[in-house]
């Protein structure tokens, strides 16, 4: 191939859509990987693995309930507006209405709650993560969606990046202003500090969404269709936090503070394996309604585009986890040794991911969300089974089993969905 040849090349890509939104969630998604290992290793390094863990337990559980704050209402927003985008300010509106209500409610539910799940955490405490996870984050994840709404990818991947910037200063302002020598910061401590990281980019993700794409005006007859149609979207989602959470937030109760520090420290590193993934499929979101408007088999044939780059990936990312596992307690501690081998348990994780996302996308841009969500939630409930049967008995080894198993199902049963639509649609 010569250089013209290639000059060509390079200009197609830089006008393909799809390549540029996708190197644009790309660039995102990698710079977060470097902030959010600094702020991973710096906030567990100072904590120490009992304190990490009680942080963990709460964010865990919040993440869990973390669909339902919004109801669905994110997902209608970018299902609506990418086909009118004059609908934007009514949509945005009442989605930040059913947001603010039910989030106050699912803390309110969750502090009530609090001292049979997380007994050895003060009340403040869980308050300030709550909070944060459940207003400030889904603030930040209703403004990166209506970014992508209107097709402004670019300033999508902005707000992601501003997310983790906060998070890393609040782990600096730790390090820095609040750490003693030789001594675990205090998880109070770090609350505080993470609360306020997380209100402030909220704000000013509201702020910017106004200015870049419109005031919110809700239309509140709307609200009770916009809960029926968002329904399934947040149980979707909710199912499948539990089945990525629901461990590390049962380990605290079940097998201590300390199991759970070791084996969300090896997870930590696993998230940074689907970085890539939620890149791509952030980008390929919307255009899976597009392809899927014509029903499964269109979404099949845009899936189908996608899968030889993802088994490379997947692939590549097993045996990386292989060769990097050693390096753990040199990045975290010594107290963190343990995290090696749960790190090799866990590591066909983002393999699996990879593959459930591409037939998850298929049944949500055909229509098909509904049977998405069931294979979901029954994957959720195997996996809650499993780990109450599990970790008392073999503590994080317990966990990593039952989310090996529950995901392996999930992944099964949803491409055995989509061959059978597909089958259906043909004949």
């Amino acid at each position: 191939m010569n250089l013209k040849e290639i000059r060509v090349k390079v200009a197609n890509l830089s006008q393909n859509s799809l390549a540029r939104d996708t190197l644009w969630m790309l660039f995102s998604k990698l710079f977060n990987v470097v902030m959010q290992a600094a702020y991973f290793v710096v906030v567990a390094r100072l904590l120490g693995k009992e304190n990490y863990g009680s942080f963990v337990v709460v964010a865990s559980a919040a993440s869990i309930v973390f669909p339902f704050v919004a109801l669905g209402s994110e997902h209608l927003l970018v299902k609506n507006v990418s086909t009118d985008r004059t609908a934007f300010s009514t949509y945005w509106g009442n989605a930040l209405v059913l947001l603010t209500t039910n989030g106050t409610l699912l803390i309110a539910i969750l502090l009530l709650l609090s001292p049979w799940f997380f007994p050895e955490i003060r009340w403040q405490t869980i308050l300030l993560i709550l909070l944060a996870d459940l207003i400030g984050l889904a603030l930040l994840d209703l403004g990166h969606k209506s970014m992508m709404a209107i097709d402004m990818i670019k300033k999508s991947a902005q707000l992601a990046i501003l997310n983790t910037c906060g998070k890393l200063l609040a782990a600096l302002s730790l390090s820095v202003f609040f750490s003693q020598p030789n001594v675990n910061s205090s998880v109070d401590t770090w609350a505080c500090l993470y609360f306020v990281s997380s209100v402030t980019m909220a704000i000013t993700t509201i702020a910017l969404v106004n200015k870049m794409a419109g005031y919110p005006r809700p239309i509140l007859s709307k609200l009770k269709s916009n809960i029926g149609q968002g329904f399934y979207f947040s149980i979707s989602a909710s199912a499948n936090n539990i089945n990525a959470n629901l461990d590390r937030s049962m380990l605290g109760p079940l097998a201590g503070v300390g199991a759970a520090g070791i084996y969300a420290s090896a997870y930590r590193f696993i998230d940074v394996g689907n970085v890539p993934l939620f890149a791509l499929f952030g980008a390929t979101y919307t255009r899976f309604f597009q392809h899927g408007a014509s029903g499964i088999k269109g979404s099949l044939d845009f899936a189908k585009r996608l899968l030889p780059m993802l088994g490379l990936y997947a692939i590549a990312c097993i045996v990386g986890y292989w060769i990097f596992a050693p390096l753990v307690p040199a990045i975290l501690g010594e107290e963190y040794r343990d995290a090696i081998e749960a790190l090799l348990w866990l590591s066909p994780l983002p393999a699996l991911t990879a593959f459930q996302f591409l037939a998850a996308d298929t049944l949500t841009g055909s229509g098909n969300q509904k049977a998405r969500s069931m294979v979901q939630v029954g994957a959720a409930i195997i996996n809650i089974l499993l780990n109450i049967w599990l970790i008392p008995k073999f503590s994080w080894q317990g966990a990593a089993w039952a989310t090996l198993i529950s995901d392996s199902l999930r992944l099964v049963g949803l491409w055995l969905i989509v061959f059978a639509l597909h089958r259906e649609a043909s004949k």
